[in-house]
């Protein structure tokens, strides 16, 4: 088995993602993980695997200390919605995201929960990433990788959006920026403080206090910082309005330039994951050969646009980036919580093959990355 590269990454997108759907619920036995998220969206994938017995379903509810009574009532609803949905054998996992004294657990938690999940018997493990936190998401998929990788079985990636929510949702953040487990890279080591540090955070708006953390957190070692901002996009404005947004924080207390902003299709984890990696690539090229030592590390920072922060996953597992972020520690609801389940089409879905025996050709490593 081998995995995915920046030069061979088999995906799906819209009318394909479902074609290769159900494909995988015919191809033997398939180990599906997902989430039981607030967002509607989040149980597209598990009601199209739903009707084959040949799958087993383990979804995790992320606990949180601050989460509104209504919230609550909407996951439980969503929960009961996936009993009757689901004909094989399905679980579900309580995971505490947040600790009592407020460290960042969700990650650390995920891996030790799912270990027991991945056996031999599976030929395929599917994670639908759709209601996922990213604090838990990413150490899920990286550590379905490396097991795959190991027990030799097919790691898939799956994830829906839309471009008009079920709900509103108001999140609160954390009061401190954590590296994410798994992804702490070498940045905490004291080795590390000579390092050309790079910081790639994707904007999203109402969340400069977030950014302002994280940017703390890692002052004064970063060199440099390109933040990230979908484009296109859905509303051509969107990317505007951001930089609108960050302007204070990117030409004064950053010190940056608009030259520095990343653009990255709003509806393409691809193009993120391209972007990242040859940037990387680029600046460790440069600095490799400076003779001083030194090394070029880039920090990745995923928010906003959930199909955007897929391709940061791609490129922190391929090149082992560290990864920095706030974790949320409850929700709130804008305006009305839905009193029903209603299941609408969404207008964005991906399917991206990890780990597989699709990468065993060689010959298929050339070009870029193959839309089938």
């Amino acid at each position: 088995m081998k995995r995915f590269s920046v030069n061979n990454c088999i995906a799906h997108s819209g009318q394909d993602a479902r074609d290769f759907v159900e494909h995988l619920r015919a191809s033997g036995d398939v180990l599906f993980i997902g989430a039981v998220g607030l967002e509607q969206t989040s149980l597209f994938f598990p009601t199209l695997f739903g009707s084959s017995a040949n799958i087993d379903f383990k979804f995790i509810v992320e606990e949180r200390p601050s989460v509104a009574s209504a919230l609550a009532n909407l996951g439980l609803q969503h929960q009961a919605y996936l009993k009757g949905a689901i004909k094989g054998t399905c679980n579900f996992e309580p995971l505490e995201v947040i600790a009592i004294d407020g460290a960042t657990t969700g990650g650390r938690n995920v891996t030790n929960v799912a270990m027991p999940w991945f056996s031999e018997k599976y030929t395929d493990v599917v994670i639908d990433v759709t209601g996922m936190s990213r604090g838990v998401c990413f150490p899920l998929v990286k550590f379905a990788c490396d097991i795959g990788l190991k027990k030799q079985f097919n790691v898939h990636v799956v994830a829906a959006a839309s471009d008009t929510p079920s709900i509103q949702l108001d999140s609160e953040a954390n009061d401190r920026a954590d590296w994410m487990h798994g992804f702490q890279g070498r940045v905490e080591a004291d080795r590390t403080s000579d390092d050309l540090k790079l910081w790639v955070p994707q904007l999203t708006s109402g969340a400069r206090n977030q950014t302002v953390l994280m940017h703390g957190s890692i002052q004064p070692t970063v060199a440099e910082i390109c933040p990230i901002v979908p484009f296109p996009s859905r509303e051509p404005r969107r990317g505007d309005e951001l930089i609108n947004e960050y302007s204070e924080l990117l030409l004064d207390r950053w010190e940056s330039s608009l030259l520095n902003i990343m653009y990255a299709h709003e509806s393409d984890p691809i193009d993120a994951y391209r972007s990242i990696h040859r940037m990387h690539a680029a600046r460790e090229l440069v600095f490799s050969g400076n003779g001083g030592g030194k090394r070029a590390v880039t920090i990745l920072s995923p928010a906003g646009w959930r199909i955007g922060s897929l391709g940061m996953l791609l490129a922190a597992i391929e090149l082992s980036l560290p990864v920095l972020y706030v974790e949320t520690v409850g929700y709130n609801a804008k305006g009305s919580v839905p009193l029903s389940v209603e299941v609408a089409e969404p207008d964005c879905l991906w399917h991206i093959w990890l780990v597989g025996s699709v990468y065993e050709d060689e010959a298929c490593t050339t070009g870029s990355h193959t839309l089938v």
